[in-house]
């Protein structure tokens, strides 16, 4: 069950806030962040298998992310990876509102997803289970494998945490990360970070986008029952294109 908190324009500081948790088999081959050979500008990990990204960023500062919606899979299986939504997004860099509805268009060649998408000026979310696509306010919001700010207690509870998190530190990287390795209580769908034998959180990613055009992106990794194994840390000025 993955997890991305977010909050868009919280503050004077910053642009976009991401604390986000990628739960995966422990045995699907990944690349841990790093700047794309075939796509320069795109700092993201890489599904092995596909190709594709669940979360990056580009240089121009623009964010992309997707999750997976928790459902019987549909047959036949959808034709098209969903780890190409934010490669895509970040490789060409398009509008956020042009770019939602062009996928809105084609939703259904991929199984269920949600999709953010955000660079300098806007912010938006589309999920093919979840209606028409929306421009994101300022504000704070929790996503995980339901639709957006859905009641699952890790969306609300992270949500609020988060929200008190930004208010609380000038930078809040390390608060964030705590916060992604919560474990939760009794209730179901309360426990951010998944440890198990075969299956759990896989990374954890802190993204701060400064309204300075300042990029932080430090991704921590974990192996089988929740064991620390890499880390990566990045930080860069976005580039206007000036």
């Amino acid at each position: 069950m993955c997890l991305i908190l977010f909050a868009v324009n919280p503050n004077s500081r910053y642009r976009l806030v991401v604390a986000a948790n990628r739960d995966e088999l422990y045995a699907r081959p990944t690349q841990t962040a790093d700047f794309w050979d075939t796509h320069p500008d795109l700092l993201a990990g890489q599904d092995e298998n596909m190709g594709g990204t669940w979360l990056g960023v580009n240089k121009k500062g623009s964010f992309a992310a997707v999750t997976n919606f928790m459902e019987t899979p549909p047959e036949p299986l959808p034709p098209r990876s969903r780890g190409d939504l934010p490669t895509e997004f970040l490789a060409t860099d398009p509008d956020p509102q042009a770019y939602l509805a062009d996928v809105s268009s084609r939703g259904s060649a991929y199984k269920g997803f949600n999709l953010i998408v955000a660079n300098q000026n806007h912010c938006g979310y589309f999920g093919n289970r979840a209606g028409a696509p929306r421009e994101l306010a300022k504000g704070y919001y929790g996503l995980s494998n339901q639709v957006l700010d859905c009641d699952w207690p890790k969306v609300i509870d992270g949500r609020a945490r988060l929200t008190e998190t930004i208010s609380a530190f000038d930078d809040p990287s390390d608060a964030l990360f705590s916060l992604l390795l919560g474990q939760g209580d009794d209730r179901k769908f309360s426990n951010s970070f998944i440890s198990a034998d075969t299956y759990g959180t896989r990374a954890a990613t802190v993204v701060l986008i400064g309204t300075d055009g300042e990029v932080v992106f430090e991704e921590r990794n974990f192996g089988e029952n929740g064991s620390p194994s890499t880390s990566n840390r990045f930080q860069f000025t976005c580039d206007d294109g000036s």
